[in-house]
Order: C-alpha cells, then sequence, then structure tokens
C-alpha cells in the first residue's frame, strides 16, 4: 500500500503494546483489562484520523486522495498516510499527541519509522528532525508479510524458506518418523506456512519450485523420490497423496484475487484497485502500463495465462463460477481443476478406505503403483547388480512387486492365513487379480469389506517389513508370526475406533 512515485508522507508505525506504544499510565503489564483499553484507545485514534477529512490544510496521500485513506491498523499494527508537506504532518502528529494525552500511550521513536520519496534531503532531514522518528527502508513486515515497491526478490522471500527450512531440518532429526508421519507435517505445518504467503503475493518460479523440493525431499527422506512430486500433488482419487504444490496454489489463489476484483466486492483494497488501476476498464480487459506496480502486472500475467489456458475469458469465467459456493471461490476447487488429470483411478477406496493405519495406506499407495524399491528395480536402475534380484524370502524368484504379493511361497501361506480367518469368499494370491476384486467387487463401506481392505494394507505392510527385516538386519520370522503380528495390529485398531461395543 506504500506508493513511492511522487512527493509524499508515509508513517509507518509498528509494534506491541509496549513498544510502538508505551508507558501507559494507569496500566500495567499483565492487567487482564489492558488489551481491552488498548483497542478502544485505538478505535478513538482511529475514529480521530478519519475527521481529518474536513480539515483543507491535510493533504492525503495522492494514491489515497479518492478513497481519503488516512490510516491501515490492525490491532497494534498502523499506517498513517499523507502528502509530505509541513501542514499534513503536524496534523497528523497533533492528534498522535492527542491520542497520547488521552489514553496515556506514548510513541515508541524507536519502533516508528517514515517513508519518503520525491523530495529533498533537506525536506527529508526537516520532516525526520520534527517527528523525531527515522527514515525507514523497503521492505518493512505489516502482519508478518514484506510491504515492497519492487520486484519481490529471493530475498525477500528468504524468512518463509527458512522458516520452512527450520522446521524440516528439526523433524528430520526424528528417525522413527514414517512416510504417513513426514506426510501429515507437510501438509499440516508446511502448507500453512508457504499458503499464507501465496495467497498475497505471486511469488517466482524459482521460490515456488523450492519449496516444492524442500518438501518432497523431506517425504522421501533425501533420498530417490519413489514417486514424482507433480503426481503426489494430485487428489487421492487421482492416485495422488492431496499434497498442494505451491506454484499451482499460487496460480489458483491469484485467479480468487481476479474473481474478486471482478465481483467488485466492498473491501478497502478492491475499492483502490479499481480506482487506481481499472477506472472505467473490467479486470478481464485492462491492460498492462508501465508505471503499473510490480504485484499488479503480476497478477495480470496470471490472467492471460489463464485465459490462454482455457481458450477465451468466457470459458474462464465459467470455470471460476463453477468453482464458487455463495459468490465465494473456493480455492481448492480453482486448484483442482488446475491440477487434476481427467481419469480416477479405482483402488483410491482401497487405499485409503477403512480403518487403514496410514503408515500401511502409503505402503499400500507404493505397492499398488509398483514404485516399491524392489530388488528388481534397484536392478533397472543400476543401484544393484542383475545377478542380486533374488527373492529374500524365498530365494527362487526375480523380486517384484507382483511376486512378494502373493506369488512367493512363504507370502502366499502369510495371505491365505488372513483369507482364512476373515472367511474370504473368494481366493487368490495373483496381486493383479486381488488389486482388481478389492477395486471393483468390493466397494460397500460395511464392517466386513472395512475389515478385508484393512487386511491388505496391514500384510502388504508386515511382509515388506519382513523383507526389509532380513535384507538388513538379518532376521527372520515364520509365516505363523507374521499371521499373528497381522491380527494384533487390525485388533488394536478395531478396539481403538469409536464402533459400537457389540461390533468391537
Amino acid at each position: 500500500m506504500v506508493c513511492i512515485t511522487s512527493p509524499k508522507f508515509s508513517l509507518s508505525l509498528n509494534g506491541t503494546l509496549h513498544g510502538f506504544f508505551k508507558g501507559a499510565r494507569g496500566m500495567r503489564q499483565g492487567d487482564p483489562l489492558s488489551p481491552y483499553v488498548f483497542v478502544i484507545g485505538m478505535e478513538y485514534l482511529s475514529r480521530k484520523l478519519n475527521t481529518l477529512k474536513d480539515d483543507r490544510l491535510f493533504r492525503y496521500h495522492p494514491k489515497c486522495s479518492k478513497l481519503k485513506i488516512t490510516h491501515l491498523f490492525f490491532t497494534d499494527d498502523l499506517l498513517l498516510f499523507g502528502r509530505a508537506d509541513m501542514n499534513s504532518i503536524i496534523r497528523l502528529y497533533n492528534y498522535l499527541n492527542e491520542f497520547s494525552k488521552v489514553s496515556g500511550l506514548e510513541t515508541n521513536p524507536s519502533k516508528c519509522s517514515i517513508f519518503l520519496s520525491g523530495i529533498d534531503d533537506n525536506q527529508k532531514m526537516q520532516i525526520c528532525s520534527y517527528l523525531n522518528f527515522t527514515e525507514g527502508i523497503l521492505p518493512v513486515r505489516y502482519l508478518g508479510m514484506p510491504m515492497i515497491s519492487k520486484r519481490l526478490s529471493w530475498l525477500d522471500c528468504s524468512p518463509l524458506i527458512s522458516k520452512i527450512s527450520d522446521q524440516l531440518q528439526h523433524w528430520q532429526k526424528k528417525k522413527a518418523l514414517s512416510y504417513a508421519g513426514r506426510l501429515q507435517l507437510i501438509k499440516s505445518v508446511i502448507l500453512g506456512v508457504h499458503l499464507f504467503w501465496t495467497n498475497n503475493y505471486i511469488l517466482s518460479c524459482k521460490v515456488l519450485k523450492r519449496i516444492d523440493k524442500m518438501c518432497s525431499d523431506f517425504l522421501w527422506g533425501h533420498k530417490i523420490p519413489l514417486v514424482s512430486w507433480v503426481s503426489i500433488c494430485q487428489d487421492k482419487e487421482y492416485g495422488g497423496l492431496g499434497v498442494f504444490s505451491a506454484k499451482d496454489w499460487n496460480y489458483a489463489a491469484a485467479i480468487k484475487l481476479l474473481w474478486m476484483i471482478h465481483l467488485k466486492k466492498g473491501l478497502l483494497w478492491i475499492k483502490w484497485v479499481h480506482e487506481n488501476y481499472l477506472k472505467r476498464f473490467d479486470i478481464w480487459n485492462v491492460r498492462m502500463k508501465a508505471s503499473d506496480s510490480w504485484i499488479w502486472k503480476q497478477l495480470l500475467k496470471v490472467r492471460d495465462l489463464m485465459i490462454r489456458r482455457y481458450g477465451s475469458i468466457s470459458n474462464l469465467i465459467n470455470i471460476i463460477e463453477s468453482c464458487c459456493k455463495s459468490e465465494n471461490v473456493q480455492i481448492s476447487f480453482v486448484y483442482r481443476n488446475l491440477v487434476q488429470p481427467a481419469q480416477k483411478v479405482s483402488w483410491n477406496g482401497t487405499v485409503w478406505g477403512g480403518f487403514h493405519y496410514p503408515k500401511h495406506s502409503f505402503i499400500l499407495w507404493l505397492a499398488i503403483q509398483s514404485r516399491l524399491l524392489t530388488k528388481e528395480r534397484l536392478c533397472r536402475m543400476r543401484i544393484l547388480d542383475a545377478n542380486q534380484n533374488q527373492c529374500v524370502l524365498c530365494s527362487n524368484h526375480i523380486e517384484t512387486v507382483c511376486h512378494l504379493f502373493f506369488d512367493c511361497y512363504y507370502t502366499a501361506a502369510v495371505w491365505n492365513l488372513v483369507m482364512d480367518w476373515l472367511n474370504f469368499s473368494w481366493r487368490s494370491c495373483s496381486w493383479g487379480e486381488i488389486i482388481h476384486w478389492y477395486s471393483y467387487s468390493l466397494k460397500r463401506k460395511g464392517l466386513t469389506e472395512s475389515l478385508k481392505k484393512m487386511a491388505l494394507s496391514s500384510s502388504v505392510y508386515h511382509l515388506w517389513q519382513e523383507r526389509n527385516l532380513r535384507i538388513f538386519q538379518f532376521k527372520t520370522h515364520q509365516p505363523g508370526i507374521l499371521f499373528r503380528a497381522i491380527k494384533l495390529s487390525m485388533l488394536s485398531k478395531i478396539l481403538n475406533e469409536k464402533l459400537p461395543v457389540h461390533i468391537r
């Protein structure tokens, strides 16, 4: 909101209750009424500043005059705007002093900055001396976001990159984290960090790719990516994991901003855009100007990209309208429209439905897509020699996903015990036939069907774990012992689910 194009005065006051304003009379730190008194005081200051519209000697910031904007504030963050003439500055400063006398809160010069442009050094010095504030340098942070008048560079985004990197490095030390655990951390924490930025800025491709790369490396433990990040960012019903790609989410958030401007919602920033950028044009046809701000140019570039992608403005509008709910754009719907393929996978309910453990579902998800690092795949990747591809469970066949589940005599013995236990009416040890049967003949969501789906994911997980124990720790278990471990894991899960007592 700070525009540095013409002579003006922009005063930024940032801080906390005991930072920007200090020395409150009659208020002690820890007093439960202090926050309420402070909020009331800020509301008083806001109303006083609004009376400047009736003051003929006060001159507005050039970009704020049409909407008569003198200030912006959110809780204890305050921005004041005006032209760089002493009459305007004196009036703003007088209101601050009057507020201090009424509330007992004083401005803290060490927490205040003033931003000036288009004036000579002597006038700058006069203004700074009168206010006793130092001249600030952009960017500054407001509500956690950098405010900048030029292109948002890699250095400006370094707080975002550092915050994500620090979180990932901290979690990387937790060696016991499974794939499912890492996935949950990415979804619940990392996405929340970068979504806050991508909902407000159109970040550079370099920054967005870096975020996606860090998340991908963390998910796979900085080892070989078993599935591409593009596939992971699909919804589960399309074969992915439902993670949001930073780049595509940034486009979806930009589309939402375009739609809000198109609807002319009564928000201050939208009114400001219409007054300063659109005027007699609409958002779909306005042309880019050399004097426009960088963020506005980026928004129009996204608009042009989406129009080319969907063929025309009318097609783009129809797509956005289909993603609306009561005229509010659902960014997640727009995102899915941007990234999802046309065809859904048939095995979605098999992998993610029922009572699955998340870590069991993840291994089953990899197995169905033949992405587990079996010896046969390691040989194709030239990590192992061609003569090292024998199955460690039976030593008779090449170790592939289809052989492990459940052509191998060891795994077939375990799977048959599971099918006997659950009274399967249909029997097979062929991986392709089993997945087809689960996908098309076991679609219901009853208790029996959920148990059978859970039996598959648990069996695949424990058999894969047994294979790894034999290779890396030289431990072996008989089929009966492994079957017992599968039963215990299933029973433990069922007993901890919120089910009626007679079912448990």
